[in-house]
């Protein structure tokens, strides 16, 4: 068998042991995570939201929207919308308290679906760094957005009807096992796409080849070129991009504080040409009137610019492991 062959087969059975442990990982995370919140985990965080709806000056009625989120998004908004339609909520309200709500179905997704993958590609503990610091990004947006109320919105509290009601969802083993399954083989299948790309890319020297390439491009984001393979990929694929990172790491191709920049920058991208135009926008439009839509997006646009660069000086100053 030729030399390069043999290689280039080595380099694949050398990520089979990672593949098993990602599968095996993202099942039980995600699995045990839906069960969770099916037993209504989310409920019990509803009463101390109202102090912080108080502080940024919003009616703490809004916890209930809130916690509706962490089941349901769309439901949440269609009651914020509601509110906004009614002229009961003005749009400086509804965009200070989409930031405030940010970190709870956020952090509802991150646990549920970021959380398995990137423990299983990065590796227990840079990925509980990753998602810790995303989760971090998350209320840096909740303070955005308590300080944005405290600024710029009437000090004067006031109630504000609303139904105390709260979807909820009953233990389904067969659902949770379902949503487990189907979310293990979208990963698996994008981990083996992503392990096929890296192999051919170690292999043929392009790593070496774009470190000389853009390191001038790279020097100025403060990350190493042979990273900014991770940020091209995330810009497509979030998930793909933490696979590739996770196998970047283990081969020694870049070290970890570079590669979670890579992925913060990566995001900004992914966020600017896709995510917000892409899914945000139509979200937004098909719940809230088109203008308070596009300022709930350039909301998340302007959050994302602020938040982003921070987590990235957060990963430079971490102590290296």
């Amino acid at each position: 068998m030729p030399s390069s062959l043999q290689t280039f087969i080595d380099l694949l059975l050398r990520y089979t042991n990672s593949l098993i442990l990602l599968l095996a990982t993202t099942f039980i995370g995600v699995f045990l995570a839906d069960i969770l919140f099916s037993m209504g985990l989310h409920r019990k965080i509803g009463r101390p939201l109202r102090p912080l709806l108080k502080l940024a000056g919003l009616p703490e009625e809004l916890s209930v929207p809130i916690v509706t989120g962490i089941i349901d998004s769309r439901a949440e908004h269609a009651i914020v919308s509601s509110l906004a339609r009614n002229g009961e909520l003005s749009h400086g309200e509804v965009i200070c308290y989409s930031l405030i709500s940010l970190p709870f179905g956020g952090s509802r997704l991150m646990v549920q679906y970021v959380l398995p993958v990137a423990v299983a590609g990065l590796g227990p503990v840079i990925g509980a760094v990753y998602v810790a610091l995303s989760i971090l990004g998350l209320f840096i947006g909740m303070a955005m957005g308590i300080t944005g109320g405290r600024v710029f919105l009437t000090k004067k509290q006031r109630n504000i009807a609303l139904k105390d009601e709260i979807p909820g969802r009953k233990i389904d083993i067969r659902r949770s096992l379902l949503r487990a399954a189907s979310m293990t083989k979208n990963v698996g299948v994008k981990y083996v796409i992503v392990v096929i790309i890296l192999s051919i890319l170690v292999y043929f020297g392009i790593f070496d080849y774009l470190k000389s390439l853009s390191a001038p491009l790279a020097r100025a984001f403060l990350v190493s070129p042979a990273a900014l393979p991770i940020t091209v990929t995330y810009a497509v694929n979030s998930m793909a991009a933490i696979l590739m990172a996770g196998e970047s790491i283990k081969a020694g191709i870049v070290a970890w504080k570079d590669a979670l920049i890579a992925l913060f920058i990566g995001r900004i991208i992914f966020a600017i040409i896709s995510e917000f135009p892409r899914h945000s926008f139509p979200f937004y439009v098909s719940i809230y009137q088109p203008r308070l839509a596009l300022k709930l997006t350039l909301a998340l646009i302007f959050y994302t610019l602020i938040s982003t660069p921070l987590l990235m000086l957060a990963v430079r100053v971490l102590p290296v492991a």
